[in-house]
């Protein structure tokens, strides 16, 4: 594939994601309209969270770990903002100001920032901590779990195996967590250890839980058509792939391609 048809695809691509968004939008904000979401525990406990911040006046911790802005997981990290920015949106009532983490010098400004647009009540910039990475990221976030006191943590960004030390230290204190990491380790420590754990794209769709607002959500729905779209593609295309190597398509390899592509599609939605 040269260059040009690539790009011909990239804009059709977001010609396609522009318009799935702004339909989905549309039917959204009709009176009366809220399309059932997927079920994703992680998310359904956040309210019950901030709930408990606000009552027993007590932080939230919120964790970016090493994903930093201007690197490769810049995506990452600002879906891990857009997440916090929400959290702190439905925790704003509390009068402890929630904790942000970070061990990415160029994530401060970032972390400030997420205070600052929902969090109205100043004492930001002493909220927002930078940390060495490592092992050292994960013995602060240990400390401040018996000085702090959070309700509870969410761990979205870029984490390795020192996640492990915060998770179990947390469960340790009773606290519960959310987890999601790029790294691979971190992803496999978090599925393994943490209360609740998000999964591929989960991070990504999180304002369309969390928030209350219907073009959040409309976005959330996008994503869900995209996934279903993505996986009808890639079983198309292992199809015709086999068919070169057939003189005839077999009915069974019809058939086993599409009840492999319903169970995907069953545990896509109904995971949790």
């Amino acid at each position: 594939m040269d260059d040009t048809t690539l790009q011909v695809y990239s804009l059709l691509f977001l010609f396609a994601t522009v318009v799935l968004v702004y339909t989905a939008r549309f039917f959204h904000a009709r009176p009366g309209r809220r399309r059932r979401q997927r079920q994703i525990a992680g998310f359904e406990q956040i309210p019950q969270w901030t709930t408990q911040s606000i009552e027993s006046n007590r932080p939230l911790h919120l964790g970016f770990g090493g994903a930093a802005v201007g690197g490769d997981n810049t995506p990452t990290a600002l879906a891990g903002a857009e997440l916090f920015h929400q959290v702190i949106e439905r925790a704003k009532a509390s009068d402890a100001s929630p904790i942000i983490t970070m061990s990415a010098p160029a994530t401060i400004l970032l972390g400030q920032a997420t205070l600052r647009r929902a969090w109205h009540k100043g004492d930001t910039l002493s909220r927002a901590r930078w940390i060495p990475p490592d092992l050292a990221y994960a013995g602060a976030v240990t400390a401040s779990m018996a000085l702090d006191e959070p309700t509870a943590h969410i761990m979205a960004g870029r984490f390795g195996a020192e996640l492990a030390l915060m998770l179990d230290s947390a469960s340790r204190h009773g606290q519960p967590s959310l987890a999601v990491s790029d790294r691979l380790d971190g992803q496999a420590v978090a599925y393994a250890m943490a209360d609740h754990v998000l999964i591929g794209e989960e991070l990504y769709a999180a304002a369309g839980y969390v928030a209350e607002d219907a073009p959040a959500r409309a976005d959330a729905a996008v994503l869900d058509v995209w996934r279903v779209l993505i996986l009808l593609g890639a079983a198309a295309l292992l199809l015709l792939e086999f068919s070169r190597q057939l003189a005839v398509i077999s009915l069974p390899l019809v058939a086993v391609v599409a009840a492999v592509l319903v169970l995907l599609g069953v545990i896509s939605y109904r995971r949790r």
